[in-house]
């Protein structure tokens, strides 16, 4: 007699969804700018900056994390010539860490060693993404800090898909990106310099779905709010 068993599953998710309240309860915010939050909005980036809670992730969606972190963590045991992995960087106060530095002399474009960031997507994504034949431009703003913070005159972006594990590998020139990095930072500083919470507006058509909303609570207001009367957690 056939039976189902979800036993497994259930456990599966039950962890995943203890330690990601485990690691958001332990959570020490850095108290600067992230590199991972420059192409959000600034209410966003201004509202992790005061460490409020933003939406919790549901068991779905930590699967996929965990998915990626593994895929992630495959492929850089499989890229040559990597001098660097985690690298804590700054630039401009802005805090990140990089994937990987890797010497690129055995690609087909010698650039010498420069920042790598990797990204798991789905076949979907990874289907999307070779139509627009660039990478995303969240994705590209962070690791063009990572190039800004090393000197690198270079860095990629690469995206595996986590079905087939085929790889897209996108090069940019950081000084495409520096202005508008440096753009970002100075708004989010003269914020931070004004004491309150900006109106929400989404720099991306995708972010103004309330779905897809890091902190729908403040999605509404409808005038700044001051820090001092954001709750503390």
């Amino acid at each position: 007699m056939l039976r189902s068993e979800t036993f497994y599953d259930r456990v599966i998710g039950q962890t995943l969804l203890a330690q990601n309240a485990k690691e958001r309860e332990d959570h020490n915010p850095s108290g600067r700018l992230s590199a991972g939050s420059l192409g959000k909005p600034l209410q966003w980036q201004i509202l992790h900056y005061l460490n409020v809670p933003g939406k919790e992730f549901d068991e779905y969606v930590l699967r996929k994390f965990t998915r990626g972190k593994d895929i992630e963590s495959w492929f850089l045991f499989q890229v040559p010539n990597v001098v660097e992995q985690q690298k804590e960087v700054l630039y401009r106060e802005v805090i990140g860490y990089v994937d990987a530095m890797v010497d690129t002399k055995d690609c087909d474009f010698n650039l010498g060693v420069i920042p790598c960031e990797i990204k798991s997507v789905t076949n979907m994504k990874y289907k999307h993404l070779s139509k627009q034949n660039t990478a995303d431009r969240s994705h590209k703003l962070q690791a063009g800090l990572y190039a800004l913070a090393t000197g690198s005159e270079h860095f990629c972006v690469n995206y595996i898909a986590s079905d087939d594990l085929r790889v897209l590998t996108y090069v940019f020139d950081t000084e495409d990106v520096k202005d508008e990095i440096d753009e970002i930072i100075t708004r989010f500083d003269d914020q931070v310099a004004k004491q309150t919470v900006p109106l929400f507006e989404p720099v991306e058509k995708w972010q103004g779905k309330q779905d897809y909303n890091d902190y729908p609570k403040y999605a509404s207001i409808v005038e700044e709010i001051p820090f001092d009367l954001i709750p503390k957690y």
